[in-house]
């Protein structure tokens, strides 16, 4: 009889997921390669109004002349393409970076309630403000009292 070592799938991957982290660790880039496996995306904020839907972006560092937007069959695009400057000084390496400049698309789905015509958007403070106004049949009437005869 051979005595086998059972290996539960579950276990396998939390030590797998550990050693990753550590020998990341070590190499002082762990942080680096997870904001790139994330997608760099921009926190964003949604709501919605009795008038209008609003989209709030945070672009902090990104002038309004990099931000493009684009609206195509009920979908908008929100899209940021910037030049990245390579640092071509061999003084120093970089020990730890948190931050830089990044590209990154972001796509919103509009309901068929939206006057797409009167979208209006602003940038101001590093904030992008986005407005889509409802259209007027799709806002919400008043009860109307209907009398019984």
């Amino acid at each position: 009889m051979n005595l086998v070592r059972f290996q539960n799938p579950r276990y396998v991957v939390n030590r797998n997921l550990v050693d990753e982290l550590f020998s990341n660790f070590l190499r002082n880039d762990y942080h680096e390669n997870y904001l790139e496996k994330c997608g760099n995306q921009p926190a964003t904020n949604v709501f919605e109004t009795e008038k209008d839907y609003r989209i709030e972006l945070l672009l902090p560092g990104f002038p309004k002349e990099d931000v493009q937007i684009n609206y195509h069959k009920n979908l908008l695009t929100i899209k940021v393409e910037k030049a990245e400057t390579e640092n071509k000084n061999e003084e120093f390496k970089y020990a730890r970076r948190e931050f830089g400049s990044f590209n990154f698309e972001k796509n919103f789905k509009v309901p068929e309630s939206v006057d797409t015509e009167k979208i209006a958007a602003k940038f101001e403070n590093g904030v992008l403000n986005l407005v889509l106004p409802k259209k007027e049949e799709a806002l919400e009437k008043a009860p109307v009292e209907i009398k019984i005869a």
